[in-house]
């Protein structure tokens, strides 16, 4: 029996079982589309699509050049294929719920948690917490929204360096204690360049030696006056990559607040009320949606933002007064206030995101696992905190997966979105856009057009790309006129450059469907001097070289959008439908020409060209009509 507790007990053996959990309800993500600032961010950004070096990608993400350093390796791996970014994303959420398990197992060990419970709720309280994280939907859109491995990175490294600071703290030799002490930094640094909540990891350790090892006195003041000084050279790395003047107003105001919107007064009347909806989404997590309403700025110091704060000061009061008696308690609500610091103290444009509570709900994940695992065996016996805990994580299990099988469609993803958040012209605009790909044009031109309306309501200028996919839908409802005046009346206005280059690359789409190639070739060589590194507009300008018979531009205009998307499947073909049609002419000339071998040689290497292009689309009815007909040529007896 002794030997079958230990097996139960094995760290492995629970590693193990968290895989088991976590996988199968995120294996449905690997279908997910990309989603909002994936475009921008990812799809759309030359740092990440071209490569120009690492200069150019740091200078596009100061503070979180490593993230964007991996997107930059998916990029070259994946290309523009959804999938392998979300199996890295998947990887990545498993690893940070094994460093939950680690950081919990480590907590235990410390002087002021180290009697915490019977060894079976030592054993078990690990586990829950880290199953709790990996399971939690709330924890979704951290992991299923692309762009935001920036989260699940930085809790990544943030959460081990807490872990490492532990065991460096603990170990029983010098040379222990410096070498976890070194990975305590080297996690720190990487936690720093992934994003910038990783500001407050000095305080977090601060906690730590308050809550768990019960650090006081001058000790405690010695050590914050090191944090201070850690957090003053984060600073000043910040205000060197963003290449602001060190020490000026300019420096603290642009890494204080990052909108002109609105301050910090009125920031911190809104995030009052937004960190209790996030503690209501870890609690009952139902309404889960990617775009949420925003709250009023202008009410921000109302009743409820006063009676919000009220209820934060007593929570954060009672857990400073319970650091004694209930220090695991104690350190989680502290921990989710200070992890969540950064996105409410410092004025940002978006409200509220789903995934600024990956982080601190690690806090949560520890006090729920407490009570599970500690406190509620005590009351209510052995079997109904177990029998309770594995119903919470099997309802939690399924809501995650549902989460995620409502991300890979995403008509209804935005449907859901608009339902809980009509007032989203941001949400309209997607759900638009969403239906024009699902070959549903008229409804997404309506909801385009809500979008549009809600715009107009708050006095915003219309979204130049909400006009760009109008303008598709309107091309695929037959609307040519009608489309191509909404572009046109938008260029007229003022417009950053990259939006101006999508409605030029709209327009040109609508002439080269129409049979008008010069018009379409003006309008893409004017969208690519706006956005050279675009490589949509490079092909389309392909297609056009294509079918005026310019074969040789034609090729080399493929050819350079493979040098950056070696896996683009549909340039691959036209690349290879234009070497056949090359090859076709030399064939005829040479047969002409009564070079009989030569003419054999080109139809043969044509005929293998049209096989590539039906290896990649085997649908592909042109590229099959082709073949037969190069076949039929082949046979064809020279002229005499």
């Amino acid at each position: 029996m002794a030997a079958w507790r230990g097996r139960l007990s094995d760290p492995r053996l629970h590693l193990a079982l968290l895989a088991l959990a976590t996988l199968p309800v995120y294996l449905p993500a690997l279908g997910a589309p990309f989603y909002l600032d994936d475009y921008p961010s990812i799809l759309d950004n030359p740092a990440i699509t071209r490569w120009h070096g690492f200069a150019a990608l740091h200078a596009f993400a100061p503070m979180r050049w490593l993230t964007y350093l991996t997107l930059a390796f998916d990029y070259r791996r994946f290309g523009p294929d959804a999938r392998g970014y979300h199996g890295v994303n998947i990887v990545l959420h498993l690893l940070v719920a094994f460093a939950v398990y680690g950081l919990a197992r480590a907590l235990l060990r410390t002087p002021r948690l180290a009697s915490t419970g019977t060894p079976a709720a030592r054993t078990a309280l690990p586990l829950l917490a880290a199953a709790l994280f990996a399971l939690h939907p709330l924890h979704t859109e951290a992991v299923t929204y692309v762009v935001q491995r920036l989260t699940s990175l930085v809790a990544l490294f943030y959460i081990a360096a807490l872990a490492a600071w532990i065991e460096a703290r603990l170990a029983a030799t010098r040379g222990g204690r410096v070498a976890w002490g070194v990975a305590c930094a080297a996690l720190a640094l990487l936690a720093l360049f992934s994003k910038e909540t990783a500001a407050t990891l000095p305080l977090a350790i601060l906690l730590l030696e308050w809550v768990a090892f019960g650090t006081g006195g001058k000790r405690l003041l010695v050590l914050g006056a090191a944090m201070a000084l850690v957090l003053a050279l984060a600073f000043a790395v910040a205000v060197v990559s963003y290449r602001l003047p060190l020490f000026s107003r300019r420096a603290i105001g642009g890494l204080a607040s990052q909108t002109s919107e609105f301050g910090h007064l009125a920031s911190l009347g809104v995030q009052v009320r937004v960190l209790w909806i996030y503690f209501r989404l870890f609690l009952w997590p139902a309404g889960l949606h990617l775009d949420h309403a925003a709250l009023p700025v202008a009410a921000a110091w109302e009743a409820a933002a006063w009676l919000a704060l009220a209820g934060h000061l007593t929570l954060i009061g009672l857990a400073l007064a319970a650091r004694r008696r209930f220090p695991l308690w104690s350190f989680g609500v502290l921990f989710v206030y200070l992890a969540h610091a950064v996105s409410s103290l410092v004025p940002v444009h978006e409200q509220l995101f789903e995934h600024r509570a990956y982080l601190p709900d690690v806090g949560w994940c520890l006090i729920v696992a407490g009570l599970l695992a500690v406190a509620a065996p005590g009351r209510l016996g052995r079997r109904a905190p177990a029998a309770l805990a594995v119903i919470v994580l099997t309802l939690l299990g399924v809501a995650t997966l549902r989460r995620n099988l409502m991300w890979r469609d995403p008509v209804a993803f935005w449907q859901d979105d608009v339902r809980r958040a009509p007032g989203k012209a941001r949400a309209w605009g997607s759900l638009g856009r969403s239906l024009i790909e699902a070959d549903r044009p008229a409804e997404g031109v309506r909801a385009l057009q809500e979008s549009m309306r809600l715009d107009r309501e708050a006095s915003r200028d219309l979204n130049p790309l909400d006009i760009a996919n109008l303008a598709v839908g309107l091309h695929a409802l037959h609307r040519d006129s009608e489309g191509l005046g909404w572009i046109d009346r938008t260029l007229a206005r003022p417009l950053p450059a990259a939006a101006r280059a999508t409605l030029l690359l709209d327009r040109g789409n609508i002439h080269f469907d129409a049979g008008r190639l010069a018009l379409a070739e003006s309008a893409y060589r004017a969208a690519l001097a706006l956005n050279p590194d675009d490589l949509s507009v490079r092909e389309n300008l392909a297609s056009v070289a294509a079918q005026a018979g310019h074969l040789d531009e034609a090729e080399s205009l493929y050819l350079e959008v493979l040098r950056v998307a070696p896996s683009d499947r549909d340039t691959r073909a036209n690349l290879a439908q234009v070497r056949a049609r090359r090859l076709l002419d030399q064939a005829e000339a040479a047969r002409r020409a009564g070079r009989a071998a030569m003419a054999d040689s080109c139809y043969r290497a044509a005929a293998q060209a049209l096989e590539q292009v039906l290896a990649i689309d085997p649908g592909d009815s042109s590229a099959a009509l082709n073949l037969r007909r190069v076949k039929e040529l082949e046979r064809r007896p020279a002229p005499r």
